[in-house]
């Protein structure tokens, strides 16, 4: 148990149950008493583990979106930190209550940052072309804005 009390991805703590989310959080609030000056970076930062122990999952908080709001999911398929199965339960979720307006858009061999990579590892580099296009495509159409070329 140890091990999952150190990692901080979403996907590892959805699955700890709440008693066991009640020992890492005191294990980790014991073990990080400096103050805010202190924090070098999130993942060490105890007001960030304060915060992150206390979050709704996502799929309780999805049914809470008002129906009038619009819905855009992407995620990569290899994203090691954010799994397409999340993106998938998402939408599920959001079919499930009959929300009139969201889409999932997964992107075969692209990782968290939309950027080619496998499975096993994430790359870092620019976000992809089409995905921005697909972004763009999305805004443009539920937000009513057109862009106004300088030509």
């Amino acid at each position: 148990m140890i091990l999952y009390c150190s990692m901080t991805t979403n996907q590892v703590w959805n699955f700890i149950r709440k008693p066991m989310k009640v020992i890492c959080y005191r294990s980790l609030s014991s073990s990080n008493s400096s103050s805010i000056d202190k924090c070098t970076n999130l993942e060490g930062c105890p007001i960030y583990q304060d915060s992150f122990l206390k979050l709704e999952p996502n799929l309780s908080t999805i049914s809470k979106v008002p129906s009038n709001t619009s819905i855009l999911i992407l995620n990569g398929e290899n994203d090691t930190q954010t799994q397409v199965k999340g993106a998938m339960l998402l939408q599920q979720k959001l079919a499930e209550i009959n929300h009139p307006d969201h889409i999932l858009i997964t992107y075969p061999n692209l990782g968290h940052e939309f950027y080619p990579s496998t499975q096993w590892q994430t790359q870092q580099g620019p976000i992809q072309q089409y995905v921005l296009r697909d972004l763009y495509s999305w805004l443009e159409t539920h937000s009513r804005f057109t862009f106004l070329s300088t030509n």
